[in-house]
């Protein structure tokens, strides 16, 4: 098979990474930055076009697609009008539409779509998963997820006012990683029902659009939560997770390398480490070739881990073990079950509707429009 890559950035440099690596096929690089594409290209030992058409006329038989959120549509369309196998990043598109045009459509369409959902393959998330599905706390009641990640440190490489995650009409300003959370919050609790959102600028950064995001949400299932996600928080520990059920409470800091389960009947709490997610073998697989091949990358492509830690997990094997799983869907080995366009369409359903309630200042249903 022929793959073509598009976007030479952060994202497109790990994906390249890996199908590198996975050897399934010729890999070809499309970046509009001259610069950019002959560094990356080099980088990775593939060809590389800055000029589309030029990429396109070498027949790709697969897209994989890491450009800014905002510009995924013309690449997801015309992946889709030559009946490719494709695949992209989250937000898959941003354009409503055009998504449940391809969820319609998935069932019968004729390759691969596969949205990507590397947070699955994240052991932490895997457990608390597997713990909600095995109801070790009954019916959930209350969730609650915050989200802080310093914008300038997202890509230590460059200025943080010249990629995307500075402007909100391209996808940052914290939207995607809006989109990106959502999905597994969803894995976990099922639909989200309504929204009441608060976006605020608070920080002196230079961004445009919101640096602070606060989401109250109601699932269908009657539990109630809430979502704060932020683009300024400096030396704090990521995620934090907590959800109370009728009868325990999971909790979760990303700076630990367990998930506390408290069991409401027995009335004491277990750490349960993360050899306990169910996928906790092919995760400690996929991190020893990870941090292999960070340790000889030419280009930057994601954190080498520190020594010490080669043979334990580094969140880099999300993306390897997401491609992989792709890669073998397209070859035939099995369906893409990651994510499917049903889901994403969902969840940007639900990111609409957080755009509305902020506008109106109200709670707004998701699937009704207002």
């Amino acid at each position: 098979m022929k793959i073509l890559a598009i976007g030479g950035g952060s994202m497109g440099r790990r994906r390249l990474r890996d199908l590198t690596h996975l050897n399934r096929g010729e890999v070809i690089l499309f970046e509009p930055n001259r610069e950019r594409c002959e560094q990356v290209a080099a980088g990775f030992g593939v060809r590389g076009f800055h000029d589309l058409e030029s990429a396109w006329a070498q027949k790709p038989d697969v897209l994989t697609i890491s450009s800014p959120p905002t510009q995924h549509e013309p690449y997801v369309r015309r992946a889709v009008e030559h009946k490719l196998h494709v695949f992209a990043e989250v937000p898959f598109v941003m354009d409503e539409a055009l998504l449940s045009e391809v969820a319609g459509s998935a069932k019968t369409y004729p390759g691969v779509i596969g949205v990507s959902a590397a947070p699955r393959y994240y052991p932490p998330f895997r457990l608390i998963h597997d713990l909600l599905q095995q109801g070790r706390i009954g019916r959930p009641l209350y969730f609650e997820l915050s989200l802080g990640n310093y914008l300038p440190d997202w890509h230590p490489y460059e200025d943080y006012r010249n990629f995307y995650g500075g402007d909100q009409a391209q996808g940052g300003a914290g939207m995607d990683m809006l989109l990106h959370d959502m999905n597994p919050i969803e894995w976990w609790m099922g639909k989200v029902q309504s929204v009441f959102a608060r976006l605020t600028k608070l920080g002196s950064l230079d961004i445009k659009g919101p640096d602070n995001h606060d989401i109250l949400l109601t699932f269908a299932s009657g539990c109630r939560g809430y979502f704060h996600n932020d683009v300024i928080e400096q030396g704090t520990n990521g995620r934090h997770v907590r959800i109370a059920g009728e009868e325990g409470t999971i909790e979760w800091h990303q700076n630990q390398p367990w998930v506390r389960w408290f069991d409401g009947r027995e009335k004491r709490a277990q750490q349960l480490p993360f050899d306990q997610a169910a996928d906790w073998d092919q995760a400690l697989a996929a991190s020893r070739q990870a941090a292999e091949l960070l340790a000889r990358q030419k280009v930057r492509s994601g954190s080498i881990p520190t020594e010490g830690t080669a043979a334990q997990f580094t969140y880099d094997s999300c993306y390897l073990r997401e491609m992989q799983h792709f890669l073998e869907a397209v070859e035939g080995q099995h369906a893409y079950t990651a994510a499917t366009p049903a889901d994403e369409l969902h969840c940007l359903q639900v990111f609409n509707a957080i755009l509305r309630s902020d506008k109106l200042s109200r709670e707004v249903n998701v699937e009704a429009g207002g």
